[in-house]
């Protein structure tokens, strides 16, 4: 009786120990496999980490201004990439219709490392699309121009998190203070507006 008792106990604990292992190694792999990538942020960065100036912006994809902000900021670090560092971030406006979806390509475009080709012809081919009632065939060819992959694209837009990441940008945005597109921060110094971002720059 002793004997058998002793082997069942054993059995018991291997069993529990092996289930706690098992519980364990399936939370490593969700880290490790997770279907939403954690954070994009690193994609939509440009230029030199380390550099002195470092630019965030807060833009909306349907903003006319924002669009000239983008050829400035393509500009300055295009020549001086290692004096500057840029973060962008989601700020799309109520006002307009189609930000939020434009945002939702970007950020689906981001985790598959397309976020500036994508961004770029977002804000290049803007006139072709911001008044339109449906801009879906433009962004369609936009992103087929940018060679973003449809099926991981279509897995991504049916994910929740897409819209978390551009919600907490925005909210992070409100709490800074900012009520307009686009605003940037450099090093820390509130700047609103295109004309006021270039005064800065000189």
């Amino acid at each position: 009786m002793d004997k058998n008792f002793q082997k069942k106990k054993i059995l018991t604990i291997l069993i529990v120990f092996s289930c706690v292992i098992l519980i364990y190694g399936i939370k490593s792999l969700k880290k490790h496999f997770s279907p939403y990538p954690p954070s994009s942020a690193s994609a939509r960065t440009k230029g030199n980490p380390r550099a002195a100036h470092k630019i965030t912006e807060y833009m909306d994809f349907q903003c006319p201004a924002c669009a000239k902000g983008a050829e400035i900021l393509h500009t300055l670090l295009k020549n001086n990439s290692k004096e500057y560092y840029l973060e962008v971030k989601y700020f799309p406006l109520d006002m307009h219709i189609h930000s939020m979806r434009a945002a939702r390509y970007a950020e689906c475009a981001a985790q598959q490392g397309k976020f500036w080709e994508v961004h770029d012809l977002l804000f290049s081919k803007q006139p072709e699309w911001r008044n339109l009632l449906n801009p879906e065939p433009v962004f369609t060819e936009i992103l087929k121009t940018a060679q973003v992959n449809p099926q991981k694209l279509e897995s991504c837009l049916a994910n929740p998190q897409v819209n978390e990441v551009i919600a907490k940008n925005k909210e992070e945005g409100k709490t800074l203070g900012i009520q307009s597109t686009p605003t940037y921060f450099i090093n820390g110094k509130m700047i609103v507006g295109t004309v006021n971002l270039e005064k800065e720059l000189k």
